[in-house]
């Protein structure tokens, strides 16, 4: 359960071997999941809906897991209804799915629901209902709730708070949120400057093949000391790299 649940991680951040570390695991999720274990039929169900696509073998897996009230199971079933994916589409349905999984504390439910808030589509636009349930996904984890915190704050003009929360993000696993919070630590807007955090998120990028700010690392890098840079380096699991950086800023 473990492994598949990790291969399922690893798929969605693009890591190499990903996709074929699922095919390998995917006989025993079935067997387990058609055995009727709720865990491995929301697994199941997730890996139909976002892999494979196969609507219908996946509403199926994710009803039955969500009679079991499965909290996940309830909320992919919700994303299913309210966008009409193998079967008809049932937005009040979704929302009363969507609102059973947050109650059970799942976060990426709690997520959806103030990102409905926020658009305004199926339930009312509301802002303060939105920051309530967004605020409640970010504490449970949700690195992409964290990262909305952000940019909302950002707009708003809370500069602090704002960084702070694109900090969490990272923290929670957010590749996107890196780029936002980079420059942020670079030029000391919403907290000191911090060069090793900022070279961090550069050189995190190039997990996802991201070598974008490789060019500010350069710049970062020529304004550091070593042990400030491999610090950074470790932090980005890019040790190696942090190493031809000192390098080249020493030439």
């Amino acid at each position: 359960m473990d492994q598949a649940r990790e291969a399922v991680r690893e798929m969605r951040t693009g890591k190499a071997g990903a996709a074929q570390h699922l095919r390998d695991l995917f006989p025993d999720v079935r067997k387990l999941a058609d055995s009727g274990d709720c865990e491995f039929q929301e697994l199941l169900g997730g890996i139909c809906l976002e892999y494979m696509k196969n609507y219908e073998a996946a509403r199926w897996y994710l009803g039955q897991a969500a009679k079991a009230g499965n909290a996940a199971a309830l909320r992919g079933l919700g994303f299913m209804l309210l966008h009409g994916l193998g079967g008809n589409r049932d937005a009040e349905k979704a929302v009363q799915l969507f609102q059973a999984a947050a109650a059970e504390g799942d976060g990426a439910a709690k997520y959806n629901l103030g990102a409905m808030h926020l658009r305004g589509d199926v339930l009312p636009k509301s802002k303060e209902q939105a920051l309530q349930h967004l605020e409640e996904a970010s504490v449970a984890g949700e690195a992409v709730a964290s990262r909305q915190l952000g940019e909302i704050k950002l707009a708003d003009g809370d500069r602090r708070s704002a960084r702070a929360y694109l900090e969490l993000a990272v923290d929670q696993g957010s590749y996107v949120a890196l780029k936002d919070l980079a420059p942020l630590c670079r030029d000391g807007v919403g907290g000191d400057v911090d060069r090793v955090r900022a070279l961090g998120c550069y050189l995190k990028l190039l997990d996802i093949g991201d070598g974008d700010g490789m060019h500010e690392a350069h710049q970062l890098a020529d304004l550091m000391t070593d042990e400030e840079i491999r610090e950074a380096a470790s932090w980005a699991n890019h040790v190696a790299l942090g190493e031809s950086l000192i390098g080249r800023a020493r030439r």
